[in-house]
């Protein structure tokens, strides 16, 4: 199946999401910040990046552009998953680079068919 880099300060959405996607027939591999997942995408080779927004040091947006910038990187699809509204602002700013966003609390069939819906797409591209 494939492997799926969930990127979430709270270890607890981090784990059921990890399970969500276990249970699925995907690989789940979790870090706990921006600064985790880049250096994570570095060392591993993942197909797809569940990307919280709210985190700090760096914040989802800012660790979506680097992602996004590195030509290594760049063809990963990157589902936002936050428990905020999207604002327009962000929408027009970042819209073109990834390719969901979710509102938390997420559903798991919600959360895997989207998780599907990214992967096939991806693979037609």
């Amino acid at each position: 199946m494939s492997t799926v880099l969930i990127v979430d300060d709270d270890p607890d959405i981090a784990n059921i999401f990890k399970i969500f996607l276990s249970r699925d027939g995907h690989t789940a591999v979790t870090a706990s910040d921006g600064n985790v997942c880049l250096e994570k995408v570095r060392q591993c080779r993942f197909d797809l990046i569940l990307l919280d927004i709210m985190m700090a040091p760096m914040d989802g947006w800012e660790t979506l552009e680097h992602t996004k910038s590195n030509p290594q990187t760049s063809i990963i699809p990157v589902i936002m998953v936050t428990g905020k509204p999207l604002e327009e602002k962000e929408r027009v700013k970042y819209g073109d680079l990834f390719y969901r966003y979710l509102m938390k609390p997420v559903r798991r069939t919600e959360l895997c068919d989207i998780v599907k819906g990214a992967l096939k797409n991806n693979q037609v591209l």
